[in-house]
């Protein structure tokens, strides 16, 4: 815990006891512990070694406060990291093509405005994202980089592994791609 951290669950804690009447369980060193616990379990997924209050605290805090109030106050798809929706992230889920695709032309760049493109693009490379983890959560959080995807273009795939793995979510170590 950095001295930050620490000065800030003691703050929230306190802040917490107060507001205990609002509410039927009672606020204990139990509920600092769980503070303490979350804020921790927050950073290791963050794959850091120390807790800080604007992140690991902050979210610890909303799990809680919606525990106990109920109030979900910034865990928004908004303030979330990019991060593919656990509904996307079952296995076998397909994605649904527009039924207007039947009139599309074999030229992409007749049917996009110079605009789009790049919204095209984003939602290609999150849906690619979304597939690349699917198919490393369903082969137990391991796979060889050449087999993610098949007939998709190798370029696009490679770099959606470069963008998950800058984003510290992916491993690659000798031609394998790792969940972390």
């Amino acid at each position: 815990l950095t001295e930050e951290a620490g000065e800030c669950i003691g703050s929230r804690y306190a802040e917490m006891r107060s507001r205990q009447d609002e509410r039927t369980l009672p606020v204990t060193a139990r509920s600092l512990e769980t503070v303490i616990r979350l804020a921790s379990a927050h950073a290791k997924a963050r794959l850091s070694d120390t807790v800080e209050a604007d992140m690991d605290v902050a979210v610890a805090m909303d799990i809680l406060s919606f525990a106990l109030y109920h109030e979900n106050n910034s865990n928004t798809p908004e303030n979330r990291p990019d991060t593919p929706d656990l509904e996307d992230q079952r296995p076998g889920k397909r994605l649904r093509q527009s039924e207007t695709d039947e009139n599309i032309s074999e030229n992409p760049e007749e049917n996009i405005e110079p605009e789009q493109n790049n919204n095209n693009l984003e939602t290609t490379m999150q849906n690619m994202k979304t597939r690349i983890w699917n198919e490393l959560r369903a082969s137990d959080g391991m796979r060889a980089i050449n087999d993610l995807c098949p007939g998709e273009d190798r370029a696009l795939v490679l770099e959606v592994v470069q963008q998950l793995e800058d984003e510290q979510r992916i491993s690659v170590h000798e031609g394998n791609v790792y969940i972390l």
